[in-house]
């Protein structure tokens, strides 16, 4: 018998947080894996180490446009290169099942169609750099609550059809270079063991790349291995790399399944360039800053889906306006992102819709803002004035021995107050127990009640003025990245003295792979900031309402038990539109929202999580030098017992039964005779749009095995611009085959038409949308009959019928 070949093996595990491990032997190199979709992510979580800010997800599939997700994620990919990754941990195609999703704001659609298409080009733009695509999380990963351990289940065809549609049609059309596995189990099984899983992207797929597990998302060797997984992350290898090739000579693993991993990893590396002495891919495209700052002023504009627009209220005038009221707690602070791992730390200057309101505005309108609430959230100390002892701004930050020992062996001044180190802490090391310090200084110009707040991954302690005043307990054993991610604090709130105030706080951290430190704050507010508001937009000639999500608040880990905006945004607009009837309200949060004072305002603007340019283009939309072009890539209930599976949750076992919200989206509605307040599809232009006519053609699409090939289906679209300028529609394509209740997205098209003009335009079908899954033969067919076509402008909207046979 001869010795199994483990040449490679320790290639399929994780050198450390970010790496892979390199092997001489095979000729791989390190090969860097970063986050994310929302831009690229500094590996020491360091604020000094900046990126652009890309929009989120859902404002790109707000977009329905491929060829500019597709040049997003070529930005993306040169600022990989420029930062030396080889791998981009994105995009996220699950779907939000529900809003309450905390990580909703990174998914494109709640449809699988329109999901797996702007994936698809999102992963095709990276991959032109010559960087690949990690592409994530398969499968049925859109509850964040129990992450870990919950179970998905999830009927078959529910699973082939709707949850794993996405990921397919990446693969297919698209084939990133990477595919990470998902924390939870499904129908039972982990998805890093889950062998039928795997055996879909490998098998039924032919999928060649890596499969990779989430972080710490590996519990064992031998079944990790033998269901199909590739790729341990992060490192240092608990289970698989050495593990891997002792499990082969051990005989538990077959030799061939760590060739097949090796093999992979290997062919990651030609990809990107990272085998020994071989040379980088050429990227398609670099873009000049001033290009890349373009491009994301596109996507943002692009991304905005105007709901309202009474009286046609936007475009605003700057020459009937004299004073101008901009209110609410995102116009000077928005969220331009969410707050996962993959929160990115800016680069160059972030223009809030405030300052790029007031630009637009020009001198001749006076432009005042009050806040209108105060945050719900803490505040990095870092955000409020606070200096070093030195003086410097910012926090002093210190890692000590463990206690007992007082050599301070590393410091340095930090514009930040949270810390996150992946293996090895500065000075200290990795896997040995240490502590950690931020001392700061706060001037207060009076005495003030201010909420002190810390947490961390050890015992955190928190002193004022050299007196402890709060210590906090090590969390409880739980998912390590979910821990960091969710940054929980305990708060305490002092009256704090006027004039300089020290605030130390110190963590005793174990050893671990991950090691985190945060320290906030929420100062006082001596005045009503509601009644400030309205006191303003009172004596204003209009108004813009800027509300939504506060920055950090959509996050990994933790889901929300509401749609609704936090209750202080939905008492501002109510309060202001009650006292000017001239109310515009822009929304910034990139999830499906309740709007109960829609009603009440003459103008509605969903803006999302944009990125970077959210203020410039925020501005060019409202005084009409871009008219808005989005369209819902979500449906937005009108209460929250409207959700799909409302009410319902993980039982005890941690199962989540699918079938309680199936079918979601905007199924969901029609299944259930429901309205929408907005539906999936809808959106508004400063024109306005008529379909004329439609005819729907077949060719070569055949009922039957649809292993068998399939051919072609396309619609002739004839659309009229009924209004005064020019503008582009988004016209979409529901089908469903004989006996089906229900519609599906199978086809768009955005179209640009002169004002009082007709354009055509040929929406291609998508011939897989034919497809059904028939559990009991385990195989794709395409039902015979008739297919009904409903071309039309939404998702609810009548639209024009078509019927083909097959």
């Amino acid at each position: 018998m001869t010795d199994p070949d483990l040449t490679g093996s320790e290639l399929t595990g994780g050198l450390n947080g970010w790496s892979t491990t390199a092997s001489p032997e095979a000729g791989v190199e390190e090969i860097v894996l970063l986050d994310g979709p929302l831009g690229i992510v500094s590996k020491t979580m360091d604020e000094r180490d900046t990126s652009l800010i890309m929009p989120s997800g859902t404002a790109l599939g707000a977009t329905w446009n491929p060829g500019l997700v597709s040049d997003v994620g070529q930005l993306l990919g040169q600022q990989g290169l420029e930062r030396g990754v080889n791998v981009v941990l994105g995009p996220n195609l699950n779907l939000p099942r529900t809003p309450l999703s905390g990580r909703a704001f990174e998914m494109f659609s709640e449809d699988p169609f329109l999901t797996g298409v702007l994936g698809s080009a999102w992963v095709q733009g990276v991959q032109s750099q010559g960087l690949g695509s990690c592409t994530k999380h398969v499968v049925a990963n859109d509850t964040e609550t129990e992450r870990r351990r919950m179970n998905s289940c999830v009927e078959p065809v529910v699973l082939r059809e709707t949850y794993l549609r996405p990921f397919e049609t990446a693969v297919r059309t698209a084939n990133p270079w990477m595919l990470m596995l998902a924390y939870n189990r499904v129908n039972g099984t982990h998805c890093s063991q889950h062998a039928g899983l795997i055996s879909i992207l490998k098998n039924d797929w032919q999928y060649d790349g890596v499969v990779v597990s989430d972080w710490f998302g590996v519990d064992d060797t031998a079944a990790t291995a033998n269901a199909g997984l590739d790729l341990e992350m992060p490192g240092p290898a608990r289970f698989l790399g050495s593990r891997f090739a002792a499990a082969v000579t051990a005989g538990d693993v077959p030799g061939g399944r760590l060739r097949d991993a090796v093999e992979r990893i290997t062919r990651l590396a030609d990809r990107t360039g990272r085998r020994t002495g071989g040379t980088a891919p050429e990227p398609a495209r670099l873009r000049s800053p001033e290009e890349q700052r373009e491009l994301l002023r596109t996507a943002a504009t692009e991304s905005f889906v105007l709901l309202e627009n009474r009286d046609n209220i936007l475009p605003l005038d700057p020459a009937r306006i004299r004073t101008l009221a901009v209110v609410g707690p995102n116009a000077a602070k928005p969220c331009f992102q969410g707050g996962t791992f993959a929160t990115v730390r800016p680069e160059g200057e972030l223009v809030t819709p405030l300052d790029a309101i007031r630009e637009a505005m020009g001198p001749d309108v006076e432009v005042l803002h009050e806040a209108g609430t105060v945050p719900s959230s803490a505040l990095p100390l870092s955000e409020l004035g606070s200096t070093a002892p030195d003086g410097t701004p910012g926090v002093l930050l210190e890692i000590l021995a463990p206690a007992g020992e007082d050599a301070v062996l590393y410091s340095e001044v930090r514009k930040a107050s949270s810390f996150v180190w992946f293996g090895p802490v500065p000075g200290l090391g990795a896997g040995v127990p240490g502590r950690a310090r931020i001392t700061t200084r706060l001037k207060l110009d009076s005495a003030a009640h201010w909420s002190l707040g810390t947490g961390g991954t050890g015992t955190s302690s928190l002193w004022v003025d050299g007196k402890q005043v709060l210590e906090v307990p090590p969390p409880a054993p739980d998912d390590v990245m979910g821990v960091v991610a969710r940054a929980e604090t305990q708060r305490i709130t002092l009256e704090l003295p006027a004039g300089e105030v020290e605030v130390v706080v110190e963590m005793a951290f174990e050893p671990g792979r991950v090691q985190a430190i945060t320290a906030v704050a929420v100062p006082e507010r001596a005045t009503n900031p509601l009644k400030d508001a309205v006191r303003l937009a009172a004596r204003a000639d209009a108004v813009i309402v800027v509300v939504g999500d506060e920055q950090g608040s959509s996050r990994e880990s933790a889901d929300r038990t509401t749609a609704g905006l936090d209750p202080d945004c939905d008492r501002l607009v109510e309060a202001v539109a009650a006292v000017n009837a001239e109310t515009v309200v822009v929304v910034n949060a990139s999830r499906a929202v309740l709007l109960p004072w829609a009603d009440r305002v003459k103008a509605l603007l969903m803006a999302w999580f944009p990125g970077q340019e959210f203020g410039h283009g925020l501005a060019s939309v409202l005084t009409g030098h871009t008219a808005p072009s989005g369209r819902l890539p979500v449906s937005f209930p009108e209460r929250n017992e409207d959700i799909p599976g409302w009410g319902t949750g993980l039982d005890a076992d941690l199962d989540l039964d699918y079938a309680a919200s199936e079918p979601m989206g905007y199924r969901h509605f029609e299944a259930s005779g429901r309205t929408a307040r907005y539906p999936f599809g809808y959106g508004l232009g400063y024109t306005g749009f008529r379909l004329v006519d439609a005819v729907a053609a077949s060719a070569g699409l055949r009922a039957g095995d649809a292993a068998a090939g399939v051919g072609g289906v396309s619609v002739h679209v004839t659309l009229r611009n009924t209004g005064e300028s020019a503008g582009r529609d988004v016209v979409q394509v529901y089908g469903k085959a004989v006996g089906e209740t229900g519609y599906r997205l199978m086809g768009f098209s955005a179209v640009d038409v002169a004002a009082g003009e007709r354009a055509e335009a040929r929406i291609a079908v998508d011939p897989h949308g034919f497809r059904r899954w028939d559990q009991t033969k385990s195989r794709w067919l395409i039902p015979s009959g008739e297919w009904e076509l409903r071309v039309a402008r939404n998702a609810a909207g009548e639209g024009i019928l078509c019927r083909i046979t097959l």
